[in-house]
């Protein structure tokens, strides 16, 4: 009626409160300083400093602030914080040294859905665990499309199908091992402990390309497919061995002194590489032997 946006009042409170600079002033050695225009600023603002404001109208008219709104006390957030576009309340805090994020989560889960919230009221977790929900997500994808990739290659690079999927056969393995390791020493299967399975796969993939490789250069120079398949497991044994050792002992200091952040991720790696590196010496071959013909042959 006043003719008076509301977002005019709430400018003219936020200059008189908190002032808005209006102009520059160049001093006579070159520095330049905003000039601020805000209520007298020798002192606090008065409850009663903020019904001598004036809100100018669209008409250039004058108006009392006190003429468009009541003032009064009343409790209020300090901040209003939003989430998807509803008011949402914050509550924050850190887990101490000994316990799990997902056994916290469990027992105060537990506890919320028996209790009784007032209607239109709602609980989501964010932090740790919505960040990890969501990289495990895209992470997720991510690795089927390397697996699918890495596939692609070792067809092209041994001309077979056949081949890929038995080196393939040591990710299984691979994973038995990490779950065990996370198993025994207590640890949930967490974000870097996901990042360690997937450097896993890297990994015992390239263990099995060294004996299915050197196999079909056996066979390739005239030797039976079972002499094949044992000189390349003797030959292979010590180099695939000693990468092992050598991967888990850089990964030891990380493992036993990283906390629970970092430790899941090594005991990811060192147990799956333990199972997945005695397995990979008898499984491939003899997968190898099983499902090869008697002749090398390409597609």
């Amino acid at each position: 009626m006043s003719g008076i946006p509301v977002h005019t009042i709430d400018m003219t409170l936020r200059t008189a409160i908190a002032g808005t600079a209006v102009s520059e002033f160049r001093a006579e050695t070159g520095e330049e300083y905003d000039i601020v225009v805000r209520l007298p600023s020798n002192e606090s603002i008065r409850f009663e400093d903020i019904q001598k404001i004036y809100v100018k109208s669209l008409t250039g008219e004058m108006v009392p602030l006190t003429q468009l709104v009541k003032i009064e006390f009343k409790e209020a957030p300090g901040i209003v914080s939003h989430y998807n576009l509803s008011r949402d309340a914050t509550i924050t805090g850190d887990i101490e040294k000994g316990y799990m994020l997902d056994d916290v989560i469990e027992e105060i889960d537990s506890k919320l859905r028996n209790y009784d919230l007032p209607k239109g009221y709602t609980y989501k977790y964010t932090g740790e665990l919505e960040s990890r929900e969501e990289s495990f997500g895209g992470m997720a994808r991510a690795s089927i499309i390397a697996l699918m990739a890495i596939f692609a290659i070792l067809v092209l690079q041994f001309g077979s199908f056949l081949q890929p999927l038995i080196i393939f056969s040591a990710i299984p393995l691979a994973v038995i091992g990490s779950t065990l390791a996370l198993y025994i020493t207590g640890y949930t299967f967490s974000f870097t402990a996901f990042i360690g399975l997937i450097s896993l796969i890297g990994i015992v993939v390239n263990n099995s390309i060294i004996l299915v490789d050197y196999a079909n250069i056996l066979r390739k120079e005239g030797n039976s497919l079972d002499d094949s398949v044992r000189v390349a497991g003797e030959t292979r044994f010590t180099p695939i061995i000693l990468t092992t050792l050598t991967t888990i002992g850089g990964l030891l200091p990380l493992t036993l002194q990283g906390g629970t952040l970092w430790a899941p991720m090594g005991w990811t790696i060192i147990g799956g590489l333990l199972a997945s590196t005695f397995l990979t010496l008898v499984v491939v071959p003899v997968l190898y032997r099983m499902l090869s013909d008697k002749k090398l042959q390409a597609f």
